[in-house]
């Protein structure tokens, strides 16, 4: 499909419906003046879009110059980073006090502006590096998302440390009221009745989710790489059971996708003659060879065959039957057996391998969910079954069979 001119004109019109629904799922925010082929598009066919994006727990606003997504609240189940988000804490401080800075800007009043809020709550300003690219980093959101525009430099010059760096914004404030999650419960003030940054597994929790089983489930399977069976209730299992196989596979098919459905879980996959990576949905995983990977994810994925080859199938602490795991010492040493023979790996992390062990769990456990560590006396890794998919073994060699295979090329 093409980003520019001409979008899906000719073309078959249930096609070019799942090429928009796939983008739409993949960029909540499409903005005038860099995205108007695609936002006439969604114009074109918004009705269609309106009632397949319902479907998986999502609103659609379509204005003259946006196009705002707004996908339904994770599972109750979801699990939470622990502690504060340094990027996130600033980037809500921005977002509080752009209503108030002028059309045009410069970068430094609205550092300026964000920084006399984190005193207001009392958050210590450091202006240290990480705090600095975490603030630069809230503000390349907002420009992603269209709520800011940079006419004049770019905002990552904050990370010099300048004072007022010759950056010039425009601030679009009326894109400010999408910057809000939808659902969340009010108080009588028509305040938050529970704060995010004291509670954020209750602030999360209030929030409206799907009532039918069936669109909670295909709200995962849309923005999931695989859904465990382990994660839903009663209700999400039956119909996963009963309608997944038709209405499941049938609206997956609405999507260009296709269902695939084992004991151990579900999954909507790229079939492969249309895959097409960068339109493929939130969760992409690393490449197969040494080319398309760096030190951490080509590691993740060698792992991925050591447990596969190595690991104890179920076990007490196993969040399935079909879950492999190792301790983590076992997983450090393997990790340590493996640096050994690939020496072009980053240097610093072939000599700290606890280090590399956590950037690899940063791989594999919150984006992709394919792995869950349980603690006790000793910390123990347990990989999902669907994580069979992804190896660095060579394609005609036989998987081992203790870990099962859930979801078929579920790079998405």
């Amino acid at each position: 499909m093409s980003a520019v001119g001409g979008w899906g004109q000719g073309e078959d019109e249930e096609e070019v419906v799942w090429q928009l629904a796939r983008l739409l799922k993949t960029r909540a925010w499409l903005v005038g003046g860099r995205d108007d082929a695609a936002i006439e598009a969604v114009y074109r066919h918004r009705s269609a879009l309106r009632e397949l994006l319902a479907a998986v727990g999502c609103a659609l606003v379509v204005e003259p110059d946006l196009v705002r997504v707004y996908n339904p609240a994770p599972p109750r189940s979801a699990r939470l980073p622990q502690g504060n988000s340094v990027q996130g804490v600033w980037f809500w401080l921005t977002v509080a006090v752009l209503e108030s800075l002028p059309v045009r800007v410069r970068l430094g009043q609205v550092a300026a502006a964000a920084r006399a809020a984190a005193a207001e709550i009392e958050l210590p300003v450091t202006q240290s590096r990480t705090e600095l690219s975490a603030f630069a980093a809230g503000l390349r959101r907002l420009c992603v998302q269209g709520v800011l525009e940079e006419l004049e430099g770019r905002v990552e010059a904050l990370v010099d440390g300048e004072e007022d760096p010759p950056v010039l914004l425009k601030v679009h404030h009326t894109r400010l009221l999408h910057v809000l999650p939808r659902g969340v419960p009010a108080d009588g003030r028509g305040q938050w009745a529970v704060d995010p940054a004291e509670d954020p597994a209750g602030w999360l929790a209030g929030l409206a989710r799907p009532t039918d089983a069936g669109v909670r489930v295909c709200a995962m399977l849309a923005d999931q790489a695989v859904v465990h069976t382990g994660d839903l209730d009663e209700d999400e299992l039956r119909w996963l059971s009963d309608k997944g196989p038709t209405e499941g596979a049938a609206l997956a098919r609405s999507f260009g996708l296709e269902l695939e459905h084992r004991l151990e879980g579900a999954a909507w996959v790229m079939p492969q003659e249309t895959y097409e990576g960068r339109v493929a949905g939130r969760f992409r995983f690393p490449g197969r060879s040494r080319s398309q990977a760096g030190t951490v994810p080509h590691a993740a994925l060698l792992l991925i065959d050591s447990f596969v080859a190595e690991g104890v199938r179920g076990g007490a602490g196993a969040p399935g039957h079909n879950w492999c795991g190792m301790p983590k010492s076992r997983v450090v040493g393997r990790l340590g057996e493996l640096a050994q023979r690939h020496a072009w790996w980053n240097k610093d992390l072939r000599s700290d391998l606890p280090r590399l062990a956590e950037d690899v769990r940063g791989v594999l456990e919150p984006e992709a969910d394919l792995l869950r560590v349980t603690g006790g006396f000793e910390e123990w890794w347990w990989l999902s079954p669907a994580a069979a998919r992804w190896t660095v073994l060579s394609e005609q060699a036989p998987l081992p069979a203790q870990c099962g295979d859930v979801a078929k090329g579920v790079e998405r």
